[in-house]
């Protein structure tokens, strides 16, 4: 940080010296700007979301499939509602 004032001067000496350049967009850049914002269809980040979106679906129907089946001998059970042997014990060491 020593000098920066002397730095900061040669800096701005030299940006000074620079050769102006042109800041006008090419031309017709407007119209295809505006003409592919109309356009419709997809961008190809939404096309990226809507595989990923379709992927995340797949497998949340995966992981479904897969519990019903576990479940699916126990459908028929008189008392599925019965609190099995670890909720007892845990139902004992509580009200002592």
């Amino acid at each position: 940080m020593k000098n920066f004032d002397a730095k900061w001067q040669a800096c701005a000496a030299r940006a000074r010296q620079a050769i102006p350049r042109d800041d006008q967009p090419p031309f017709g850049f407007a119209t295809r700007v505006t003409e592919r914002a109309a356009r419709p269809g997809t961008t190809p980040v939404e096309f990226a979301w809507d595989r990923v979106l379709a992927r995340l679906l797949a497998g949340a129907v995966t992981v479904l499939l897969v519990c019903a089946a576990v479940e699916l001998p126990h459908f028929r059970d008189a008392q599925p509602l019965t609190p099995g042997i670890e909720n007892a014990v845990a139902q004992l060491v509580w009200s002592l």
